[in-house]
């Protein structure tokens, strides 16, 4: 029995498939599995699910996203928030041959981070070598 992996069903990225991918609620899946499957957060966080009970100024930077055609996910920690916005990278998806996000992430001094993500064969979500 051969298992499959979250990259397996994404070869080859034909641009059909990678169109489908590109719906806000495919990304947003795809953002929330890179959130939960590496170490982007301390244990216990959790996600705030509701935009308004995001912070302002995160809620603005949320809002902005939505409008821009991005999917953003906030998730908060004891006294901290943060907030990742993403969106699919067509042509870098086409060339890795798996789905790359581009992924920024805010806390509520501003962006702290961005960068573009994708699955390796075992499913865990790594940096992309520029």
């Amino acid at each position: 029995m051969v298992a499959h992996t979250v990259v397996d069903t994404f070869e080859p990225m034909e641009t059909n498939r990678l169109r489908k991918l590109q719906q806000p609620s495919q990304i947003e899946t795809l953002l929330e599995a890179l959130i939960s499957r590496s170490e982007l957060l301390p244990a216990g966080a959790f996600q705030v699910r509701d935009v308004a009970s995001v912070p302002q100024g995160l809620r603005r930077i949320a809002n902005l996203a939505t409008q821009k055609g991005r999917v953003w996910s906030c998730w908060a920690h004891s006294f901290r928030t943060w907030l990742f916005t993403g969106e699919m990278s067509l042509a870098m998806s086409r060339e890795r041959a798996a789905p790359v996000l581009q992924v920024d992430l805010f806390d509520e001094d501003g962006i702290k981070d961005s960068g573009q993500w994708m699955p390796d064969r075992a499913g865990k979500w790594c940096r992309c070598s520029e």
